[in-house]
This record gives C-alpha cells, structure tokens and sequence, in this order.
C-alpha cells in the first residue's frame, strides 16, 4: 500500500522555478523606555528574488525562496522636529515553506506556511539632525557601519502567505502573493544591562512568474 501510495505521488510531481518582484512595508518595533517624544515609523520598500518548488500533489508542495528585501523604517522625535532619521536595511532571506493549493486548472488559490532565516546586508540612513553644540539643525546622508557587539545580523522567523495563480499554459504560471514575516530575532544584542530589544515585522506584495517541468 505504501510502495502505492509513493508511485502516485511520484507521477504527479513537478518541479517548477521562477522570479519574483514586488513591494514591502516594514515595521521596526522597540521598547522606548524612558525615551518618551522618540518615534517610529513604517517606511516601503522593495523586494525581489527566484523561487523554487516542488509538488507532490496538485494541492501540495514544499517551496524555497532566495530573497533579497529591504526592511526600512523611520525614526524621529515628537519634541525635536530637526530629528528625524531615515533607514534603509538590506537583507538576503531564505524562506521555506509548505504550499496548499486549491481551485481549477487555469485559476487557483494558494497558502504558504513555514519559517525564514535571514542575514542583515548593510545599512544606510539619512535625514535631519541636531547639533548639540550649536542648536542648528543639519541634514545628512552616511553608510551605517555595524558593530560586532551591538548589532545582530542573523535573523529568523515565522512566515506566511496567501495569493492567486494564473496557468497561462501547461508550462507557465502567473502568480500574486500577499505575504508576512515576522521576526523572532531582536537586532540588538542584549550586552548592556538595560535591555534593548528591536524587532521587524514585514509585510509584502509582490508578484511572479514560474516556469512549471
């Protein structure tokens, strides 16, 4: 029954690779403490990558994105309008996960569930600042430089998924894919007694195209 069972689901597997592209809105969350008049904001981004999947039934597959996406977010303070400041991370993702799919053969819904690790690329910020001897205000744009003992790169998390698809032909499909990561990893490592914890959550909505074997 079992040896069956492996041969049907051997003859209706497929392979399938594909691009994706799309946007994503990022929210950068932390404990503000004593830091009352401080801020955060959202801020849009982009995302882009390849896919790969494999379906071993026509409602059930296991996909693997390789992903390069931006996790910005803006920082200021209620009481200084001069302190505003703008942040632009890169991040490269690897997200795994299960794919359900359903509906008819030329239209079909999909879910995907799972989890990510990701790596913090680099960082950029710019804005509006203070200077503390003068009072003036000053604009700025600068590379942000990562510390060893303060910043964590490596990131992990949960991710899910929901879109539509488009069989345009026996070996191409189009899809659409809202889709959610949230992450369990801080990007402060805690070295200070007080802690500092940061976390991202990021939503986005892109589109692909795949190339079905």
């Amino acid at each position: 029954m079992a040896a069956m069972l492996l041969m049907a689901l051997t003859a209706q597997a497929q392979w399938r690779v594909g691009l994706t592209a799309g946007a994503d809105y990022n929210v950068h969350s932390m404990d503000l403490q004593y830091m009352n008049d401080f801020r955060m904001e959202g801020r849009w981004g982009a995302t882009v990558g390849v896919t790969g999947q494999y379906d071993f039934t026509d409602w059930l597959g296991v996909r693997a994105d390789l992903n390069w996406t931006q996790k910005n977010y803006r920082q200021y303070r209620s009481a200084w309008s001069m302190v505003d400041h703008k942040y632009r991370n890169n991040y490269l993702q690897l997200p795994v996960m299960a794919s359900f799919s359903f509906g008819g053969e030329k239209l079909r819904g999909f879910c995907n569930l799972g989890g990510y690790v990701g790596y913090w690329m680099n960082s950029s910020r710019k804005g509006t600042d203070i200077n503390n001897f003068s009072d003036h205000s000053y604009e700025f744009s600068e590379k942000v430089e990562f510390d060893s003992e303060r910043d964590q790169r490596w990131d992990c998390g949960l991710v899910g998924g929901v879109g539509v698809e488009y069989r345009l032909c026996k070996h191409v499909a189009l899809q659409a894919e809202a889709r959610y990561y949230y992450s369990t990893t801080s990007t402060r490592k805690q070295y200070m007694r007080v802690k500092d914890y940061r976390y991202n959550s990021t939503t986005a909505i892109q589109i692909g195209a795949s190339y079905i074997f």
